[in-house]
């Protein structure tokens, strides 16, 4: 049997206790969630466009674009966890597809979408994983990547808080390669009080 990479091991876990449903994704409560998803959707114009969502879960942010009104043409969620596609599968959620893959080692399932979304995904993940990733995913988007994680200039002290499985990632370092990749940058992390970092990168 292959041995599960560190960064999904948290993920196994979670279903081995919850079976594919919110619980299973890490997501402290919902409206932490749809937060995010917000932020996404306020800098990031998805209009017309194909979305592929690395580490969808149960396809949450395809709900969220639907209800948002927001008028994408295409959405196909990957997540690793068998359990959370099977649920999402069962959801019928329009204009949507899902499949089982772990994005890190199946990288050619990045291409052909306008926009490539990474939503909590990055969290369990080692900080250069997580880099290489999203740089991969930037050579293949045709219009940009969206993604966010939990910034290291949140003004909070490191020994106070537990985030486990989660880790901060060093923000400054974020922007920089971002700006590496393109000059076409957006960044906020003005939502959940400095807490998260919400990254665009554009074509």
């Amino acid at each position: 049997m292959t041995e599960v990479p560190d960064y999904l091991r948290p993920y196994q876990k979670a279903v081995a206790a919850h079976g594919g449903t919110f619980d299973a994704t890490l997501w402290r409560n919902k409206e932490g969630q749809i937060l995010r998803f917000k932020m996404f959707c306020m800098l990031a114009d998805f209009t017309n466009s194909s979305i592929l969502d690395v580490g969808c879960g149960i396809g949450d942010f395809s709900e969220y674009l639907t209800v948002s009104g927001v008028a994408f043409d295409s959405y196909h969620g990957v997540d690793a966890m068998q359990e959370m596609i099977e649920t999402a599968k069962s959801r019928s959620l329009l204009r949507s597809t899902f499949a089982t893959a772990d994005i890190v080692h199946n990288t050619d399932e990045l291409a052909g979408h306008d926009w490539i979304t990474f939503s909590g995904t990055l969290n369990a993940m080692k900080e250069s994983v997580a880099m290489s990733l999203i740089e991969t995913a930037f050579s293949h988007a045709n219009r940009g990547i969206a993604c966010n994680f939990l910034s290291n200039q949140s003004g909070r002290d490191p020994k106070t808080e537990d985030l486990s499985p989660a880790s901060r990632f060093d923000t400054l370092t974020w922007i920089s390669k971002a700006l590496q990749l393109s000059p076409k940058v957006q960044f906020s992390q003005s939502y959940l009080d400095g807490h998260d970092a919400t990254l665009i990168i554009k074509k």
